[in-house]
């Protein structure tokens, strides 16, 4: 919904000795401190056979020197909180959850007699007509703006989505499925891992819970319906992984927010603009803590990262901050990536650790978990180090940073690409901490095989592979689906559209992996229709995806916008196909968007660039996924098999996009449901 704007500045000049913190609205004329909040460790609460969950109003205290703020949490009965407490089964052990709304009301706009729901935020559209120097989003408060118009939230109705589950579809959270005040949604779960059958195990997956109603996500989820769900394995203490948080196990899920002062009360604000429906804020909160701060050991953690923002991307960088320059000389920021091993993402530990590099990041769209070791054994106690972001919003996959350029982060934020606060969490080393944490270096676990049932999915396996890489599996038999993500111009309206090939289409394509250009056309639509395609509807269209069980699929996602839109899949987890992304150009030399989606028409043909995409992180390579980025003109490929049948999703999982339909069902089906046979009674 926003413009991507290349190359916004973060440049080293004359620099100020630190960031002013945000003005304190409840406190005018006194900073919001950074890192005087302990961060809240979150202790799992260990499911059995069935558990009961809440969902209720609540309170959230995010920092010492603001009130209680109204939110909407989960929770056991009569201690809802946001977020909700993190979860752990264990793997294999079924449970059957019970979600029970026990919100005040749900919207119901026949009966007029029924209580209207009140969300526990405010809204506010905001002009900005300074938004590429300094988009009002980088302040508190709603600054004049008028309230949100949401006539088609369902406000009030929940449907509770098991993110990265293999759920069957009846306990997935289907979009539409929603309850209302006064009554229960009852999930069986089997927290199993998903392709079993052909020894695709999985080890240790953080997982997440969040509400999924149509049109309701973005708001339910900022009201505080989300928390994390943890799969634990033997495997994990068999490695010698810490497994709780007295081992070192922490949980972190970031999210960002704003506030503002509205009748003598302090409540969180979701605050857009005319060009930018996404939310993006100036705050950054870690397990619904603002800018916290925790104390370890110089000894080895587990840190679980979570990315449980609406549509913020995070990219992370562990560093110090040297403060012992003099005179005009600004304090220098300095990286310790080498501390760092990235061991799991969304569906588990990785086949073997992976390093971070000085010149990379821990980098996190919204839904993406990482799980990274953070090794403190070499600092001094007394040592602070920081967690900084560096990710510009909305993202659009650039360059990490230089160091010079960290450095003026650091010092003076970024406020172009409405980064004004880069602040996110920090590491205390106190020898006399609570949490042990590990006594075996982050190093000790280089060349540790971490997931033994770990295959890398080819189209084709390696006929001399090396003695290093990773083990393979065919998909050999595989189904393709060519998926665009597009956007109306000017930035507006966003979809997902499935394309068939057909040589009469109106859209030209050629993939970088393409010798030729092929033409194609939205599936469900004629050629020559050129009706506008209604956003309200583009969910119940025509249901293009029904893949066979237990074949493998190939998902082809083409991003012709200027953002980075993070794809989730729901049921099973995949993987990207190749080292890197294809990469088309996707606008004129004018900068508009050479593909409609509103009539389903290019004005030329897409074509491919000669240099690739983005590389594939390490967790995108030798481990498994349930959401990836998809960059900005980039073509990223996905290997997928669903071992479950029935009716799901995909969509973008920036919510403010997942909201206005940029998701399209798919139905799993068990014999082939769309090869023209006629059925047979």
């Amino acid at each position: 919904m926003h413009e991507q704007k290349d190359g916004h500045p973060m440049h080293a000049t004359k620099l100020s000795k630190q960031i002013d913190p945000p003005d304190n609205p409840w406190d005018p004329g006194t900073p919001l401190r950074p890192f005087v909040t302990p961060l809240a460790v979150l202790h799992p609460v260990k499911m059995g056979d069935a558990i009961t969950i809440d969902i209720a109003a609540t309170t959230a205290l995010i920092h010492p020197d603001l009130p209680e703020i109204a939110a909407w949490g989960y929770g056991v009965p009569g201690g809802a909180t946001s977020p909700g407490p993190l979860l752990e089964a264990a793997a294999g052990n079924a449970t059957t959850v019970t979600w029970r709304n026990r919100l005040d009301a749900s919207l119901y706009q026949r009966d007029p007699n029924r209580p209207v729901p009140t969300l526990p935020f405010s809204t506010a559209v905001v002009d900005d007509p300074d938004g590429d120097n300094d988009s009002v989003q980088n302040y508190l408060g709603s600054e004049g703006g008028v309230p949100e118009k949401m006539p088609l939230a369902p406000l009030g109705w929940t449907s509770t989505h098991l993110h990265g589950g293999h759920s069957a579809s009846d306990a997935d959270g289907w979009p539409e499925n929603m309850i209302p005040a006064g009554g229960q949604q009852v999930s069986f779960y089997a927290n199993t891992y998903d392709n079993v059958d052909i020894a695709l195990g999985k080890v240790g997956a953080l997982l997440w819970y969040h509400d999924h109603a149509m049109n309701g996500t973005r708001c339910h989820v900022y009201s505080g319906l989300a928390g994390g769900y943890i799969l634990r394995d033997q495997a994990e203490r068999d490695l010698g992984l810490p497994t709780t948080p007295e081992e070192g196990e922490i949980v972190a899920i970031i999210q960002d927010r704003n506030i503002d002062a509205v009748d003598g009360q302090i409540r969180f604000l979701h605050k857009t603009t005319p060009d930018t429906g996404e939310f993006f804020g100036p705050l950054t909160l870690v397990n619904g803590k603002l800018w916290p701060q925790l104390s370890l050991r110089p000894a080895t953690y587990r840190l679980r990262l979570l990315n449980g923002s609406n549509a913020r991307a995070y990219r992370l960088h562990l560093v110090t901050v040297d403060r012992s320059s003099t005179g005009d000389q600004p304090p220098e920021v300095r990286v310790h990536h080498d501390v760092l091993r990235i061991i799991g993402s969304d569906g588990g530990l990785l086949w073997k650790a992976a390093p971070v590099a000085p010149r990379s990041a821990l980098t996190l769209a919204p839904a993406e978990r990482l799980d990274v070791l953070v090794d403190l054994s070499g600092f001094a106690p007394g040592t602070q180090l920081y967690l900084i972001n560096s990710a510009e919003a909305p993202f659009g996959g650039g360059k990490v940073p230089t160091a010079a350029q960290l450095n003026s982060l650091w010092h003076k934020g970024d406020r172009p690409g409405r980064n004004p606060f880069p602040w996110v969490l920090r590491l205390d080393v106190d020898p006399d901490a609570e949490l042990r944490g590990m006594d075996q270096p982050a190093g000790a676990f280089d060349g540790v095989e971490l997931n033994a049932a770990f295959r890398r999915t080819v189209h084709g396996l390696t006929p001399h592979p090396a003695h290093d890489a990773a083990p393979e599996i065919s998909i050999e038999g595989h189904e393709h689906h060519l998926i665009l993500l597009a956007e109306t111009d000017p930035p507006g309206h966003l979809y997902v559209q499935e394309l068939v090939e057909d040589a009469n289409g109106d859209i030209a394509l050629r993939l970088p992996t393409d010798t030729e250009t092929k033409k194609y056309r939205v599936d469900g639509w004629m050629v020559g229709d050129q009706t506008s395609s209604e956003t309200r509807v583009a969910f119940d269209d025509h249901v293009g995806i029904r893949p066979q069980l237990g074949q493998w699929q190939v998902f082809r996602f083409v991003n012709t916008t200027g953002d980075t839109h993070p794809l989730h899949i729901h049921q099973s987890q995949f993987q990207t196909l190749g080292s890197a992304a294809g990469q088309i150009a996707y606008a004129d030399a004018l900068g508009n968007n050479i593909y409609d989606p509103a009539s389903r028409t290019a004005t030329a043909p897409l074509l491919p660039l000669p240099e690739p995409g983005r590389s594939y992180d390490t967790a995108e390579i030798t481990g498994w996924k349930d959401t990836i980025r998809v960059d900005p003109g980039n073509v990223v490929s996905v290997a997928i098999r669903f071992d479950v049948p029935g009716r799901y999703v995909y969509h973008c999982h920036v919510l403010e996009h997942e909201d206005t339909q940029m998701m399209r069902p798919i139905v799993v089906t068990v014999v082939p449901m769309d090869d023209g046979t006629p059925m047979q009674m």
